[in-house]
C-alpha cells in the first residue's frame, strides 16, 4: 500500500475503491489501509523536507 502512494506521488482520491476492485475485498478494508498508508507516507514526507527535525 504504501509503494503505491509512493508512485503516485501521494493520496489520491478513489485509490481504496479502485484497489478494492482491483483485488477484492471490501473498500471498507482498502480505506483503513490507505488511511494507515497514508499517515506513514506523509511521516516520511516530513522528516525526508529540508529543515525538518
Amino acid at each position: 500500500m504504501l509503494e503505491e502512494l509512493r508512485r503516485a506521488g501521494g493520496y489520491r482520491r478513489g485509490l481504496a475503491a479502485r484497489l478494492a476492485r482491483e483485488h477484492g475485498g471490501s473498500a471498507r478494508m482498502w480505506e483503513r489501509a490507505v488511511s494507515d498508508a497514508r499517515a506513514v507516507y506523509e511521516r516520511e514526507e516530513r522528516q525526508a523536507a529540508p529543515g525538518a527535525e
